[in-house]
């Protein structure tokens, strides 16, 4: 188990891009678990990291993963996915009225939209500003179909919003 100096270290560090991650994906009542559990199995992890980068990018997937897991859970419960994402976007910010929230609300209606791929690809791109090589080695994809992914992604976002 690693050290609670780590463990403080990693989450003060990439706390944030793990949340919004998970936000991505879930409910904001989901990701605050999911987030839980994704710095449970960092501590629980005892290989060592190459860098910081290394460190970042697999607390992401791990987040990601989690998250699907959850998504494929609830389908098995009969509930859509689209049925949770509007449950979670009410009541995160449908109280809003600013023209900010609007927008935010509709790029996330937009992400969720998406399949996955591409909203793997685009998110750690756009958001976590990742490269397609260092997102081909997170994914397990070539980084021509990382690529191709962040691109379509790219397209059906603009005729989302448009």
């Amino acid at each position: 188990m690693r050290p609670a100096s780590d463990i403080e270290q990693a989450i003060a560090a990439y706390g944030d891009a793990v949340w919004r991650a998970c936000l991505l994906y879930l409910r904001p009542a989901d990701a605050e678990d999911v987030f839980q559990d994704v710095f449970l199995k960092f501590a629980l992890h005892d290989a060592p990291f190459n860098d910081d980068a290394h460190k970042k990018a697999w607390l992401l997937r791990v987040a990601i993963n989690a998250c699907k897991d959850v998504l494929k859970s609830a389908r098995t419960k009969n509930s859509s996915v689209e049925e949770l994402t509007d449950a979670g976007r009410e009541g995160e910010l449908g109280a809003e009225s600013d023209d900010a929230a609007l927008g935010l609300r509709e790029i996330l209606d937009a992400m969720d939209a998406l399949g996955d791929p591409p909203k793997t690809q685009l998110y750690l791109a756009l958001y976590e500003g990742y490269t397609a090589r260092e997102i081909s080695q997170m994914t397990g994809m070539p980084e021509g179909t990382v690529y191709s992914w962040i691109s379509r992604g790219k397209k059906q976002l603009r005729e989302a919003l448009s």
